[in-house]
């Protein structure tokens, strides 16, 4: 990553219009934590009935053409300089911060992506607030 993780809070996808740079041996590997975290948080989140569950604009339409809903949890990050960005979840495992969905529902560059760290501290304040624990093998 070409920043620290908090300036990446203060970074939206909007002013990134290049695609990822070089390989990186490593982006495949993190993608693949952070995809582990999002199956962990949907798997607690759906065995306690999916409390907190937001429902995207739009979605009235899609369902009336027969589409699955835009579901989603979301939450803020506070940066260091008390920046607050917003990071989402959808049901359908799509994550990562709100304005890279927004822009094109998904990143464009590595610098759009989550890191997993930040991502796990978002997801474990949804699971806070509505009283949910990690599954036993994600806790940390």
């Amino acid at each position: 990553m070409s920043e620290s993780e908090p300036q990446q809070v203060d970074q939206h996808a909007s002013e990134r219009h290049e695609g990822f740079a070089e390989v990186d041996p490593e982006f495949e590997r993190i993608r693949e934590e952070r995809a582990a975290i999002v199956d962990d948080f949907l798997g607690v989140m759906d065995a306690a009935g999916n409390p907190g569950l937001s429902r995207k604009l739009g979605s009235t339409v899609r369902n009336m053409l027969g589409q699955e809903a835009d579901e989603y949890w979301s939450t803020e990050l506070v940066g260091d300089d008390g920046t607050e960005r917003e990071v989402i979840v959808y049901t359908d495992g799509r994550h990562g911060w709100s304005d890279a969905l927004v822009y094109s529902d998904r990143p464009r560059n590595r610098d759009d992506e989550i890191a997993p760290d930040q991502l796990r501290a978002a997801l474990g304040a949804i699971l806070d607030e509505h009283g949910l624990r990690w599954s036993p093998d994600r806790e940390q």
